[in-house]
């Protein structure tokens, strides 16, 4: 069976992507859905959450500061 847990050294939630840029859960999902952000994997389920890669949630707060 394939891990799912996580690796918060590497992966973040949706929400603690939000909290790092700065914006809405919803952002980030819109931002998801347009192609701006690219999720790693999503969790099980139908609600399972998507994970992203934390080097590119730091690169889009660092371009919402420029």
């Amino acid at each position: 069976m394939p891990k799912t847990e996580p690796n918060p050294s590497i992966e973040i939630t949706v929400a603690e992507a939000a909290a790092l840029i700065g914006v809405d859960r919803k952002t980030v999902l819109r931002q998801i859905a347009a192609g701006e952000l690219i999720p790693t994997r999503k969790l099980p389920g139908r609600t399972g959450s998507y994970l992203l890669a934390r080097s590119d949630v730091q690169r889009l707060a660092a371009e919402r500061v420029s």
